[in-house]
């Protein structure tokens, strides 16, 4: 079966989890990926907690469907192999800093002038410019820096255990701009250099909430879209056994739905109230949840009811919904959550050892 990537070589050269997700993305639509890796150790991914039987399970998950290549991409004897690796590349992902990459000759610019063809793609924290393009960091320092960490959100330590920068904007937009620059290299036969900042692809999440702030005359614009925390309608809240249900009643036709399930059709005017009776209104809906289990409260979902359990993840695998749409995959010892791009994808083999598929690769490249 052919898929939207088959034929497509990416070679890897990241580390952790941004460029992980990304190269699983690309071999999920069909692209043979090949991870570079240090020789003994590979990737440090391999190695972070949770682990079971001494392999990190994010290593297990995200290196699913990869071969692996042993280089030591710092050690100048490896380069005429590394060379001729990249001289079969159709797109070149990498993780250095800046400085670490025009160091081993593997910047955009470098690889380029090499081999025009090529989409080179860099993941970095702050991208290739400006002050803090060789600042080392972290997802946590990215979300922070981008006033992401607090954006409409009432408690800066109450955050979803989820790296938001690394996957949702890094890996992400990586993805996204590789695919781009193949329609666009199809068209023209020119490669592209994608300078990938963590940082940027998270200040894009910032539109919405900065809006005030990037239209010209925001900050005189009157009345205030519900947003999570602030506004009754729009919140979770505790039942009486201790559970969480999310509330997303945007629209007034929701909220009136809600205000009937909750037996309290007096509170469907105040939807949009201004502070603080908007408080007072958010402690009252607090006390009425605080009125019925969870059970109870879902018992009376309609399909205008807003309502949802606030899952942890083990019950968000098991939800029937997720069932019904064939959302995991199971083999090899996981269950896959299957991308929502593709509806099929490639049988994935499992995360390969480090260096399982160097003398195949090296073989196929030909002496030296």
């Amino acid at each position: 079966m052919s898929f939207p990537l088959s034929g497509v070589r990416v070679v890897d050269l990241t580390r952790l989890v941004p460029g992980a997700f990304a190269s699983l993305m690309l071999a999920e639509l069909g692209a043979e990926v090949i991870k570079v890796e240090t020789p003994g150790r590979g990737d440090p991914m391999r190695h972070l907690p949770p682990r079971i039987d001494g392999r990190g399970i994010y290593h297990l998950l995200l290196d699913r469907g990869k071969k692996s290549v042993a280089l030591d991409v710092h050690e100048p004897a490896t380069a005429p192999v590394l060379e001729r690796l990249l001289a079969t590349a159709d797109v070149v992902l990498e993780s250095f800093r800046p400085a670490t990459a025009r160091r081993l000759g593997l910047s955009a610019e470098q690889v380029r002038a090499r081999r025009p063809a090529v989409i080179h793609c860099a993941v970095t924290g702050y991208g290739q410019t400006g002050p803090y393009a060789d600042r080392a960091g972290h997802d946590l320092n990215y979300v922070a820096v981008s006033g992401l960490l607090v954006a409409d959100r009432p408690d800066a330590t109450d955050l979803p255990k989820m790296f938001m920068a690394d996957v949702g904007g890094g890996a992400m937009a990586a993805v996204i701009g590789i695919l781009a620059a193949l329609v666009g290299r199809h068209r023209s036969g020119d490669g592209a250099a994608l300078d990938i900042s963590m940082h940027e692809a998270s200040l894009y999440w910032l539109m919405l909430p900065a809006a005030r702030e990037l239209v010209d005359g925001g900050d005189q614009a009157s009345g205030e879209l519900p947003t999570f925390g602030r506004h009754a309608c729009y919140n979770v809240y505790r039942t009486k056994d201790g559970e969480r249900v999310a509330l997303g009643a945007l629209e007034p036709k929701f909220w009136a739905a809600f205000c009937q399930a909750a037996e309290r059709p007096d509170l469907v005017a105040r939807q949009l109230a201004d502070p603080p009776d908007q408080a007072d209104l958010v402690a009252e809906v607090r006390a009425l949840f605080a009125s019925r289990t969870r059970a109870e409260w879902l018992a009376s979902l309609t399909p205008d009811l807003c309502l949802t359990p606030v899952n942890r993840p083990a019950e968000a695998l098991v939800d029937p919904h997720v069932r019904a749409r064939g959302a995991l995959v199971r083999g090899h010892g996981l269950h896959a959550i299957r991308p929502p791009f593709a509806r099929q994808i490639p049988p994935l083999a499992p995360a390969p050892a480090v260096g399982a598929h160097t003398a195949e690769i090296l073989r196929a490249l030909g002496p030296t």
